[in-house]
């Protein structure tokens, strides 16, 4: 059988006892197709193990794009050709895992139900949490968020639905995927039976608000009466621990209809719908000779298309309502009609997350791709331009610590020196005459200002005003010079010397009166 590409098409499945039910389904526009419907008998029943094992199994962040196994490259060893591994590959084998997605649903005890009065005004997380709360008077097991969900009952209610087990199946998909090319089916999500059976009536049928119908699911090990009050949920009846091959579940069935009409104060009932194994145990007939007044059939499903089917199969629609209805809820995700619960754990939720690209997204990845190679080299520029800039910044600051210091050192001189003129002007005006040195050096400053090679070493003036200048010269000429600065001054003394290696000429110069001469 050629596969549906595009994973247009979903898989049910559902498991009862050891009976499997498979409803392969697709979608023609708006309308719902089933492509085919399937069954097996298992050799055992499925036994449960540990979410912790199930979902370590079936995750690998190896490859976010199956649900790979450790080992992935061998296949699983079979303990048998007819043991439950081997029954779901004769059921899967033939699809290729990337065609389809795949649901399934489970029953009591696997589930169990507990009624809220009210949301609380939550939504989401924020209203599972607080439901969490609310369990954990019920039962000492606490889930966990991905394994509780809710509907809206028909007076606005709550019904919780919460999963404890249920999820051997994936286990066993696990066993056999080394037959399957190595790669799982999407696991699109995990319902109870009993919401994919109202998700079926809700779809085909046109049930008007104060409309009381019963469903009555006839199954290989448990019979289940759902009550709906219009489109919305009412009331479960206890389930029946018996299947179809009871001997006298006919009569239970009928008691127990009665039994809830009465408990639950139902002056009438407008239908009563039959699924899963009632045609085998002729269920209608039964019921339509004890209620006359009742209308008693089979599941109709006006709203799908199944001309696809062998004709044998066009009658026995309601035998796969399970399968069938999630296969609907998860290939319509849409549709607001349904309701849409899933308990599927959040670990290979997702595991399964898959990034899909179109055209225009492998445009836009290399658009992304290129910006960034841009962006990138642009960036690279910028730093080195910021690291020359850097090194540019840095030589400035050693530039500006230098001038600093060297400004400090001509403030501390400017100080010096105002301390100085300030001691000098002190001094001046201590002593009268005091200025007559000032002004002798005043007048031997201008007077040698033209001369060069001259020094004056000393300097030593009495306190009658006769002074005496001792120095050096270079230059002889440079002398007489000096000597002709002041008034009736004498040279006394000429003579040589040599310092450093050069000969220079020591002279001493009289000066009768400074005092005169100022």
């Amino acid at each position: 059988m050629a596969a549906i590409g595009g994973r247009k098409s979903v898989i049910g499945l559902f498991v009862d006892g050891l009976d499997v039910k498979l409803a392969r389904v697709s979608k023609k526009g708006k309308r719902l197709v089933v492509d085919e419907l399937r069954s097996a008998t298992l050799v055992a029943k499925l036994e449960e193990r540990k979410m912790v094992e199930v979902a370590g199994n079936l995750i690998d962040e190896k490859d976010p794009f199956a649900l790979p196994d450790v080992q992935a490259s061998e296949p699983a060893v079979m303990s048998g050709s007819e043991d439950n591994n081997a029954v779901l590959l004769g059921l899967l084998s033939q699809y290729k895992p990337k065609s389809y997605s795949l649901a399934y649903c489970v029953s009591e005890p696997s589930i169990y139900y507990h009624p809220v009065e009210s949301d609380f005004g939550l939504k989401g997380k924020k209203l599972k949490t607080r439901l969490i709360e609310e369990l954990k008077n019920v039962r000492t097991f606490q889930p966990t968020p991905d394994a509780i969900d809710s509907i809206v009952t028909d007076d606005g209610n709550l019904l919780c639905v919460v999963r404890e087990e249920g999820l051997s199946l994936l286990n066993h998909l696990e066993n056999i995927k080394g037959f399957l090319g190595n790669r799982l089916p999407t696991i699109a999500g995990i319902d109870s039976s009993d919401i994919a059976l109202m998700n079926m009536v809700k779809m085909n049928y046109d049930l008007q608000p104060d409309e009381v119908s019963v469903i009555i699911y006839v199954g290989v090990e448990f019979t289940r009466l759902i009550f709906m009050r219009g489109q919305h949920f009412f009331q479960f009846a206890p389930i029946l621990s018996e299947g179809y091959d009871s001997s006298n579940l006919q009569n239970t069935v009928y008691s127990r209809l009665l039994l809830e009409q009465d408990n639950l104060n139902i002056q009438r009932i407008s239908k009563i719908i039959l699924a899963g194994e009632s045609r085998r145990i002729d269920l209608k007939s039964f019921l339509e000779q004890l209620l006359p007044d009742q209308q008693v059939d089979y599941l109709r499903t006006p709203n799908v298309d199944v001309s696809r089917l062998p004709a044998e199969q066009h009658d026995i629609i309601s035998d796969y309502a399970v399968a069938i209805g999630v296969a609907w809820r998860f290939i319509d995700t849409s549709n607001k009609k349904f309701y849409r619960t899933n308990l599927l754990p959040d670990e290979i939720r997702e595991g399964q997350r898959v990034f899909k690209l179109s055209w225009h997204g492998y445009v836009l990845l290399a658009a992304i791709f290129g910006s960034t190679l841009l962006f990138t080299k642009g960036i690279q520029e910028k730093l080195h331009d910021i690291s020359e800039q850097q090194s540019m910044l840095d030589v400035k600051h050693s530039q500006i610590g230098e001038n600093t210091a060297l400004s400090n050192s001509i403030s501390a001189m400017q100080e010096q020196l105002m301390r100085y003129n300030a001691s000098m002007a002190l001094y001046d005006s201590l002593v009268p005459g005091a200025d007559k040195f000032s002004k002798a050096f005043s007048q031997l400053s201008s007077g040698v200002e033209d001369m060069n090679s001259i020094w004056i070493s000393e300097f030593i003036a009495q306190e009658t005003g006769q002074a005496t200048l001792n120095g050096f010269a270079v230059n002889r000429s440079r002398i007489p010079r000096m000597s002709a600065l002041f008034d009736n001054s004498q040279l006394k003394e000429v003579t040589t010397e040599e310092i450093r290696g050069e000969t220079v000429y020591r002279y001493k110069i009289e000066v009768p009166s400074i005092i005169k001469q100022n």
